[in-house]
């Protein structure tokens, strides 16, 4: 599976989590946008025949690692647990990444240590548009 991804300092980005802004990153914090390009795959086989196979998967994922102790963690963490799909919404200097539904695929269970630095919280999209940033 191809993909696409880019990874940012949250300080150089906007993030929305089901509508709230989201800012509880710690230093060394990531986010990441990766969505899977593959529309189109070709392939040659044994014989030196070609093919395509067009499968039109609009899917990503937005990564963010965050502190474990930070208030707006809990709220992410009710989000998984109750199975929610919220909007999600990650916008930088040149593109704005965004889904309508997005959903929690692992929340870590952060009380097997409780000295975790930050934690990874992935949150798949169905459909993951990415718009220009035009400026005025």
């Amino acid at each position: 599976m191809k993909l696409t991804q880019h990874t940012f300092d949250p300080w150089e980005v906007s993030v929305q989590i089901d509508g709230l802004p989201f800012t509880d990153f710690g230093t060394g914090d990531k986010v990441a946008v990766a969505w899977n390009n593959d529309n189109v795959t070709d392939s040659v086989d044994n014989n030196g025949n070609g093919k395509s196979a067009i499968n039109h998967d609009h899917s990503g994922t937005f990564t963010f690692s965050v502190d474990p102790n930070a208030a707006n963690y809990a709220h992410l963490i009710d989000l998984a647990n109750n199975l929610t799909g919220v909007p999600v919404s990650v916008t930088s200097s040149f593109a704005h990444f965004h889904t309508d539904s997005a959903r929690i695929t692992r929340p870590t269970d952060t009380t097997l240590n409780a000295e975790y630095p930050s934690v990874s919280v992935v949150f798949k999209a169905s459909v993951l548009q990415v718009d220009p940033v035009t400026t005025a």
